[in-house]
């Protein structure tokens, strides 16, 4: 038994303000991290049964990806992820997200471990396997400590807030149009198809879309086809009915009934696994969807809209992309122009992230950045888009030392990859492509502190391309 002691390290108001919204009564959203599928799943169905609102991530890259784009009320994750060292993770978490209170749970009752993780910034550390109820206890006591009027939730499934349209930077000519598009698409119940880089915004120009519909009142559900496992994609979309595979203790409801009447975004839909496009395409020939073991379908009404920085063209050629689903997909294209294309926009959507940066770290000393240093954030090439400005900002905000940025501040956007030669050469040869690939692999993940979520978006490929092409390195 732990001391009373580490139980708790009073941190309190966990939810940014921007993001702020009415918490429902008793019910918290959980972001549960684990290798162990069946583990995770088991632990979801619990919290779940009793009310709360639950997120898996199957590894620690999973994990933050969420936590940057969605609001927790409380995280639950291991000491110790795969491919990262102890306490790596927690303190991964604590860097991006400082007031969320986050369970580590560990492989024995060890009180050196536990004063450890409370150290690093656990809310509570709590020996592994989980037991329901003292999970339960642990986020009734955080909803207890949080003022019900300063927690946020996003409600069942990865719904977001809806963005209004004058909310979106537009000071280009291209956006611009791409805004007057928006308010024309948001007339129809028509399939959108979001094309862009990786980084450029496409799921804010898909809330936008549904924001000015006439679902605007019913759910966004947004689900990432890359970020999720293969074998929780299927049960997350269409749900599961209860025994349909080992740990699935509680039917599950998928993301589709919990989007019906509303929207869903099928973000990176280029990577939605092959064996799984006859299901949505059902869903969009007839509106039909069938949980996981059941024999029965259930219709929804639904509007979709996929987004990819993929070329679907090509991936059909692959066959890695069913032609007909293509063809329902891509109704109505939008594009959306890269940052590099409309640089009017990195003024204003640097003020813009300034001001968010600051409220997520209202102990900085930053409040403004001097011509001289937006100039050079005016000049950047930003291969990671609007995403990467957004975390050059906020890299400034967290480190900055001073009231004023200023060039040098930005010495890491001017760096060149090293090597004085535009060929480099190894005992008097060129250097082979992969040679070349991953010599810059590694100076892009330096470049990003080993942030391999920003080294995707800079390198404009997916996460699992990173890993393999790591992988492809050993």
């Amino acid at each position: 038994m732990l001391p009373a002691s580490l139980t708790n390290c009073g941190r309190h108001d966990y939810a940014p303000a921007g993001d702020r919204q009415l918490l429902m009564r008793n019910k918290s959203r959980v972001l549960i991290v684990d290798e162990n599928v069946e583990s995770a799943l088991i632990l979801r169905d619990g919290l779940t049964q009793a009310g709360h609102l639950c997120e898996i991530a199957s590894s620690g890259d999973m994990a933050l990806i969420d936590i940057r784009k969605l609001v927790f009320d409380i995280a639950i994750c291991n000491v110790k992820m795969e491919g990262q060292s102890k306490f790596e993770l927690l303190e991964q978490i604590g860097l991006i997200q400082p007031t969320l209170p986050v369970i580590v749970g560990g492989a024995t009752s060890s009180v050196q471990e536990a004063v450890a993780a409370i150290r690093r910034g656990a809310f509570q550390y709590v020996p592994k396997p989980f037991d329901i109820e003292q999970i339960l206890g642990i986020i009734g006591q955080v909803s207890a400590d949080s003022p019900q009027d300063q927690r946020a939730t996003i409600p069942v499934g990865k719904h977001v807030p809806a963005v209004a349209i004058g909310e979106i930077v537009q000071a280009s000519p291209s956006m611009r149009r791409l805004v007057e598009s928006i308010g024309l698409v948001g007339r129809s119940n028509a399939a959108v198809l979001i094309l862009g880089e990786s980084g450029t915004g496409k799921e804010r120009v898909a809330r936008a879309i549904h924001a000015v519909s006439s679902r605007a009142n019913q759910p966004f559900v947004a689900i990432n086809s890359s970020a999720i496992p293969v074998q929780l994609l299927e049960s997350e979309m269409f749900g599961h009915v209860r025994g349909a595979f080992t740990g699935a203790t509680q039917a599950r409801r998928g993301l589709l009934v919990e989007a019906h009447g509303g929207t869903l975004l099928l973000d990176e839909i280029g990577d939605m696994p092959l064996a799984l496009q006859p299901k949505l395409l059902r869903v969009l020939q007839f509106g039909e969807t069938r949980p996981v073991g059941s024999d029965r379908s259930e219709h929804v009404d639904v509007r979709v809209i996929a987004a990819t920085h993929r070329d679907l063209h090509l991936l059909v050629k692959e066959n890695r992309f069913r032609e007909d689903l293509r063809h329902r997909l891509n109704v109505i294209p939008l594009v959306v122009p890269p940052l590099r294309d409309r640089r009017e926009d990195i003024r204003p959507l640097t003020q813009q992230f300034l001001l968010e940066a600051r409220e997520r770290t209202i102990t900085s000393p930053v409040v403004s950045i001097n011509d001289e240093a937006m100039s050079v954030l005016m000049r950047a090439e930003w291969p990671g888009n609007v995403r990467e400005l957004e975390n050059a900002i906020e890299r400034l905000v967290v480190l900055g030392r001073t009231s004023v940025v200023t060039r040098p501040d930005l010495k890491f956007l001017e760096d060149k990859p090293p090597g004085g030669e535009p060929w480099p050469t190894t005992e008097g040869s060129l250097w082979t492509l992969k040679q070349m690939n991953n010599s810059y692999l590694d100076w892009v993940l330096a470049r990003t502190d080993g942030d391999k979520v920003r080294a995707a978006g800079i390198l404009n490929i997916d996460l699992s391309t990173l890993y393999r092409w790591e992988r492809a390195k050993r």
